[in-house]
């Protein structure tokens, strides 16, 4: 009578020791909170986890050296490139992803979520009102005001998400346990897209 509840517990964890590890994103706007997210992921993912940001890529160039409209998109299809290549090549690892982005062009987000595709995928919004988007974004030096306002707006963050946290009452700390709370009770074996 008691040997069946032993012998599920054992199958599941060993199901679990033999799933993929997940793959994370973490999408929103700019000032939302996704990088101390994604840092407070790390801090307790049960694998080493990698943190890929957009914003690395992003600053391998400098936007104001752009001379034309043209170069502006030639280097943002490099951007999403190199990303994707990343994604990709980090998908055949053993290792935890936590994907950071602001991607607000549907078949680029569309095209990165499906360089994960081998792994459970979790979307997360991550979002906090836009009074709280602009009060952060007034205290950093490396966004201009307006960016917050411009994508918090965009219909891409409309899409459907497995979970939102809102970080103006949820902290890194609080959001990373949610965000760990739903991958242990859903057991996604695929990346559904």
């Amino acid at each position: 009578m008691y040997l069946l509840p032993k012998v599920l517990f054992f199958l599941q964890l060993n199901m679990v020791n033999f799933m993929k590890s997940a793959a994370i994103l973490l999408h929103g706007p700019t000032s939302a909170g996704k990088s101390s997210l994604a840092q407070a992921l790390q801090d307790c993912a049960p694998i080493p986890a990698f943190h890929i940001s957009l914003d690395a890529f992003v600053t391998m160039s400098r936007r104001r050296d752009m001379r034309s409209s043209e170069e502006t998109a030639e280097v943002y299809h490099i951007h999403c490139e190199n990303l994707r290549s990343t994604l990709t090549r980090l998908a055949a690892t053993r290792f935890e992803i936590i994907f950071d982005t602001v991607l607000r062009h549907e078949e680029e987000l569309h095209e990165c979520l499906r360089a994960l595709a081998t792994r459970p995928l979790y979307q997360i919004h991550v979002w906090a009102p836009i009074e709280v988007l602009e009060q952060r974004e007034r205290l950093r030096d490396d966004r201009a005001n307006g960016m917050a306002r411009e994508q918090a707006n965009h219909p891409v963050f409309r899409r459907t998400y497995d979970l939102s946290i809102d970080t103006s009452v949820m902290s890194p700390v609080q959001g990373a346990e949610a965000i760990r709370t739903l991958i242990l009770t859903s057991q996604k074996f695929s990346n559904s897209l």
